[in-house]
């Protein structure tokens, strides 16, 4: 799958999002944000993260997006097409905001990982009456991992596979925050990997493909 190909993918989820948006009526004052990045490195020896393609939506809402045509990180993660793009509005109707994250024919530590396309989608919405979020449009295709293949869909939320020697990555995990009526979250990691001490069990590092971020609250 191209970096073209994907693009359009993570366009039609935006504009997917937005018409699903539900025609709430309020006349009060919001906040939203959103934030995308489409792969994180972190390893305990290099004292910190490494964050490509990085899209972060202003308070007032708008529009902000970030790409780069590739990335390569040595025997950790290489990538092309990553791109994230952040949407929001604030009004008396309404405060949504969506997050798309995405990167194509990704290879994380040395192929032990690979995928043609990953696309993680975060949308949520408020209204001051009713509070939600969701993760519609976020998809892999072509995830392979240790040799095994997973298809080309989003597996269950919060997929865990172990990672021998290595540690473990979780697919599609989603972390969501909010009470449900005021305010709602959401954070999507399609592919984030747990790097551990083999003997110890100790974190030494994370690789995150695909992560998106919402809020809205009213």
């Amino acid at each position: 799958m191209t970096a073209t190909t994907i693009s359009r993918l993570s366009a039609i989820a935006i504009v997917g999002a937005f018409a699903a948006a539900p025609s709430w009526s309020a006349a009060q004052s919001g906040a939203l944000s959103a934030r995308g990045a489409a792969a994180t490195v972190t390893t305990a020896a290099g004292g910190g993260a490494q964050q490509f393609a990085v899209a972060v939506l202003p308070g007032s809402g708008g529009k902000a997006d970030s790409a780069l045509p590739s990335v390569t990180v040595p025997s950790t993660l290489t990538a092309d097409g990553l791109t994230s793009i952040t949407t929001g509005q604030l009004d008396q109707a309404l405060v949504s905001a969506t997050t798309t994250a995405e990167a194509a024919n990704v290879s994380v530590l040395d192929g032990l990982i690979t995928a043609n396309a990953v696309l993680a989608v975060a949308t949520s919405y408020a209204n001051g009456a009713a509070a939600t979020s969701e993760s519609g449009g976020s998809t892999l295709v072509g995830l392979v991992i240790n040799g095994t293949s997973y298809g080309d869909a989003a597996p269950a939320p919060n997929t865990r596979v172990s990672l021998p020697g290595v540690g473990y990555v979780v697919l599609n995990e989603q972390v969501p925050t909010g009470d449900g009526v005021h305010a709602s979250g959401l954070t999507v990691n399609m592919i984030h990997v747990y790097l551990t001490d083999p003997i110890l069990g100790t974190p030494r590092g994370e690789v995150v493909v695909g992560a998106a971020q919402s809020a809205a609250s009213r």
